[in-house]
């Protein structure tokens, strides 16, 4: 009882609290450490519970032991995938045209036509679009500060295409340093523009605005400035179909009955991997030091719209908790941290070093448990950064710091007699 509620474990706690606060602010860059941080940058322990099989079958797995097995994830039956590859617009019309005979309740299409392109290109596209019920074109929010997430204006598609066109943001929320490493984990529902009242709707909100009201209600109820996405899959947990098979009216067509149907990339042949329009996510067979990206951004969407339909939320505990978290493992760790180093001092380092190891190995499997058992997603960084220190750090404070603490607290009359002198007699 004595360490347990002991002015040295109090003191030992605020001391580690502020080392860990200024090793996990400090801007240190350094050369040395570079390979590492590229490689686990963005990296959460969450992550591996959506990690997937690559979805090319000729690519190696690296034999890795995927937490969620793919074939056991439910195919989405909300969202009908259509790759336009580079098709011109002329093309892209008489594909509109032929998916409108199936009377989808929505099309969406995530694709720019910014510039004037001739006739014969412009006006079939414009006919099609003026004839697509419940059409979903993309804008882009502008910015003149990249460092904030303040939006000065819209960016659209020619107005010959837009005039009966509903209109969501595209912009993706990815890494801050994200370029050329653009990971996608979170989204914006809704943004602001400038300092004004006005809020737009993204891309996959305004969609199932139209597809499904009352989703995009609870959506809007919740009033997350960002969601982490639940991923459902890549391509291939969608039904999917490739320019050619719409041209050619190959396959079952119907299925897009009364569906979402999203036009977008995905691949030069459906599911073919290049660098249009593909992001990194935590789908990626490598959560960390990742090779290459893995979702074309009209599957990143999907996955979106997917989850907002069917009110698949990622809950995020609060900050609070994850402070509170923090200061109890790290109290009680230096109690018991200096009763062991008063009692088995000379046992110290493989007392500790095992109990650090446990304690770690822990609050990862309970990390991920949290995620793949309840949608849930907790942060422990900052309690894991205390957990590996706290050994070393309350043998510094026991050894050195404790007597000079002693000192001052006794000359200041804090404190009337200093701490006994424990030893293993």
């Amino acid at each position: 009882m004595k360490y347990l509620f002991g002015l040295n474990t109090l003191l030992c706690t605020g001391y580690i609290g502020l080392f860990v606060f200024v090793f996990t602010h400090l801007p240190i860059e350094t050369d040395l450490f570079d390979p590492i941080a590229k490689a686990f940058e963005d990296f959460e322990m969450s992550d591996v519970v959506f990690s997937q099989p690559p979805v090319d079958e000729n690519l190696s797995s690296d034999e890795v032991d995927y937490l969620r097995d793919p074939s056991q994830i439910a195919r989405d039956t909300n969202v009908v995938l259509v790759n336009i590859q580079f098709k011109n617009r002329a093309e892209i019309a008489q594909m509109l045209d032929i998916i409108n005979k199936y009377e989808p309740k929505v099309v969406g299409i995530d694709a720019f036509f910014r510039k004037e392109k001739g006739p014969a290109q412009d006006f079939p596209l414009a006919m099609a679009l003026s004839q697509t019920k419940n059409l979903v074109l993309v804008n882009e929010l502008v910015t003149t500060d990249e460092t904030k997430d303040v939006f000065d204006s819209l960016q659209f598609s020619n107005p010959m295409f837009n005039e009966t066109a509903n209109n969501g943001f595209a912009n993706v929320l990815s890494s801050a340093k994200g370029q050329g490493f653009r990971t996608v984990k979170e989204f914006y529902p809704f943004q602001y523009l400038g300092n004004t009242d006005s809020l737009y709707p993204n891309f996959s909100t305004k969609i199932v605005e139209l597809a499904k009201p009352e989703a995009f209600e609870f959506l809007k109820a919740r009033g997350h400035f960002t969601e982490t996405i639940n991923w459902t899959g890549n391509y291939r947990k969608f039904t999917a179909f490739d320019a050619h098979q719409i041209l050619g009216e190959i396959g079952d067509l119907s299925v897009m009955k009364d569906k979402i149907v999203l036009m977008g990339y995905i691949g030069q042949q459906l599911g073919d991997r290049d660098l249009v329009d593909i992001f990194y996510t935590p789908q990626n067979p490598r959560v960390a030091g990742r090779t290459y990206p893995d979702t074309y951004g009209v599957v990143v969407h999907a996955n979106i719209i997917s989850m907002i339909m069917d009110k698949k939320y990622i809950h995020q505990t609060p900050e609070w908790m994850t402070m509170l978290l923090l200061v109890v493992i790290t109290y009680l760790n230096v109690a018991l941290f200096l009763f062991i180093a008063d009692k088995r001092k000379m046992y110290f380092d493989l007392i500790t070093k095992t109990i650090q190891l446990v304690e770690i190995a822990l609050f990862m499997g309970v990390i991920v448990m949290l995620m793949l058992k309840f949608q849930i997603k907790i942060h422990l960084t900052f309690v894991l950064v205390a957990v590996a220190l706290s050994g070393d750090l309350t043998e510094l404070y026991a050894g050195s710091l404790r007597p000079i603490t002693e000192k001052y607290l006794l000359k200041f009359g804090i404190i009337k007699v200093k701490s006994e002198n424990y030893s293993d007699d």
